[in-house]
């Protein structure tokens, strides 16, 4: 499945980097660029804050795959 920019997503996971939560499984965002490769390629998403009480400035993520977003 390709996913073109300006796609709606939420992540279908949690989203780590080492041992840190980047983004909580549900969070939704939008495709902002694809990467093509003969792998099948990946994609830079901007995440929306979830914390109500606290609101976050977007939060992207580079080199997400199919499994680790949906559409929405």
């Amino acid at each position: 499945m390709s996913l073109p920019p300006q796609t709606r997503v939420h992540a279908s996971h949690d989203i780590q980097r080492g041992h840190h939560r980047l983004v909580k499984r549900g969070a939704h965002g939008m495709v902002v660029d694809t990467h093509p490769s003969w792998t099948g390629g990946s994609y830079t998403v901007e995440f929306e804050s979830t914390d109500m009480e606290h609101p976050k400035p977007v939060t992207t993520v580079i080199g997400l795959t199919d499994g680790d977003i949906e559409p929405e």
